[in-house]
């Protein structure tokens, strides 16, 4: 019955957390300004408003089931003085970095760095005063089993639905490219060092300090990534983050265990600074392989290729995909966006195109145009800046 109550109190304890609210809110600013730009570079919306707000709850829902359950059976305790830095640190750097800092490493790892280090070198500061470093390792577990769950959603959540987007290349021409963006709110049951629960098995907590009596909290951890990818297809770059990802997180998490075990004075304060390192050495790579590397999303010699679909056009129905080369429209070959709207004008009941796909291989698709639909076909190209910015869509 204890337990029962203590879920129930648990689930109320998220209703009051301001994470949970303020995530709510952000998405929808984010989708604003998306919306936004997406109509600066192609006059016309290519998402709802509600796409990032779609992809908040679901996932992120089931990940903290998991986490809840392996949390539980640990018994991992997170002192409330953290719980409180960790909303305060989520919400400062969600407003700084939008979704690029939702990182576990950044938002669990620099208040773990932070307090751990009061702790180790006994500084006092008004709230932040020393802390036994015992009372961290639950948090310093977790922040492994949230860099795992970050690369897990990143691999199988994070490259649905990109935005696609202009920008000027370093030689003045205009390229495209693809902004992944996500955020994920992860609802995870912890424990409250303070309460009426008590130890249900000797074993448990697997990483204890000592308490006997807990409480639980269903906190709201907000993660989530943000890559701009310029040189290559979405996929390929999101999916490859998030492996490494995924792995930075097993290594965190191996670190968290046998500190815990091993080394309890210095765990947090090692299991952070490496998570910190690793991711930010993560994106470093990145940048500095999109700044390397040609760019993918260019105006062809021969052929238009396409930067994005816009959703439930005629070119979403017929199946074509960023990245795809037309060669030709109507049995006429196409080199550039004028081409292929004079192209499409010749039979506007009927288009059939013959595309280069991304394996290289080439494809017929084909499909009937009726009266109203959207942007013609719904295609977003790239062109130079001297071309109409009215000729964006087709």
């Amino acid at each position: 019955m204890e337990w029962t109550v203590e879920i129930v109190k648990g689930l109320g304890r998220m209703l009051l957390h301001p994470v949970f609210y303020f995530s709510m809110i952000w998405v929808l600013l984010a989708g604003f300004w998306r919306i936004k730009r997406e109509r600066h570079d192609f006059h016309v919306r290519v998402h709802t408003i509600y796409l990032e707000l779609r992809h908040l709850f679901p996932a992120g829902i089931l990940v903290g089931i998991v986490l809840s359950i392996v949390s539980i059976v640990l018994g991992l305790t997170i002192p409330l003085k953290l719980l409180v830095i960790l909303a305060v640190v989520t919400i400062v750097l969600t407003v700084i970095g939008n979704a690029r800092l939702l990182s576990a490493a950044f938002t669990v790892g620099i208040p773990l760095l932070l307090l751990s280090s009061f702790s180790l070198f006994s500084f006092e500061w008004d709230f932040l005063d020393q802390m036994d470093s015992n009372y961290l390792l639950g948090a310093t577990v977790m922040l492994g089993l949230l860099l795992v769950a970050e690369g897990f959603l990143m691999i199988n959540n994070g490259v649905q639905d990109v935005s696609p987007k202009l920008r000027t290349s370093r030689r003045g021409l205009t390229v495209g490219a693809l902004q992944t963006k996500r955020f994920w709110l992860l609802p995870t049951f912890l424990f409250l060092p303070s309460g009426v629960l008590s130890l249900p098995f000797d074993w448990w907590p697997v990483i204890s300090f000592g308490q006997e009596g807990y409480s639980l909290v269903l906190l709201p951890f907000l993660l989530g990534f943000q890559q701009q990818i310029q040189t290559e297809l979405a996929e390929a770059a999101v999916k490859r983050m998030g492996k490494n990802v995924l792995l930075l997180g097993l290594l965190v998490l191996a670190v968290s265990i046998m500190s815990s075990l091993l080394l309890p004075i210095y765990a947090a304060i090692m299991t952070s600074v490496l998570a910190l390192i690793g991711r930010i050495w993560l994106a470093y790579r990145h940048r500095v392989r999109e700044n390397n590397n040609p760019y993918y999303f260019a105006p062809r010699n021969s052929g238009v290729m396409v930067l994005d679909v816009l959703p439930n056009s005629p070119a979403d129905k017929m199946g074509l995909k960023t990245g795809e080369i037309i060669q030709t429209c109507n049995k006429v070959e196409v080199n550039n966006q004028d081409e292929m709207y004079h192209a499409l004008s010749k039979n506007r009941a009927y288009c059939k195109l013959e595309v280069f796909d991304n394996n290289n291989e080439i494809r017929i698709v084909q499909g009937a145009l009726y009266e109203g639909d959207h942007h013609e076909l719904g295609i977003l190209f790239i062109e130079n800046h001297e071309v109409s910015q009215s000729n964006k869509v087709i």
